[in-house]
């Protein structure tokens, strides 16, 4: 790779982490200044899916477990 290459390279790396970090940036800000009110109508917009779970007990953890013993036991 020629040394020109390299630099637009590097150029490039460090515009994208400079765009990433001013997002973060505005995200952490976005966060701080979030009301509690606003925070609400977030969660009450997103709602809750319901009857995803196979059973009130379920847990998709406990189930990949025995899922992973049956098989090592065969």
């Amino acid at each position: 790779m020629s040394h020109d290459a390299h630099e637009l390279r590097d150029a490039a790396r460090a515009e994208y982490h400079a765009r990433w970090e001013a997002v973060e940036t505005f995200k952490a800000q976005e966060l701080a200044a979030m009301t509690e009110e606003r925070a609400w109508q977030i969660i009450q917009r997103l709602g809750t899916v319901e009857g995803w779970r196979e059973r009130p007990d379920w847990s998709g953890l406990v189930e990949q477990q025995a899922l992973f013993h049956k098989g090592r036991l065969s």
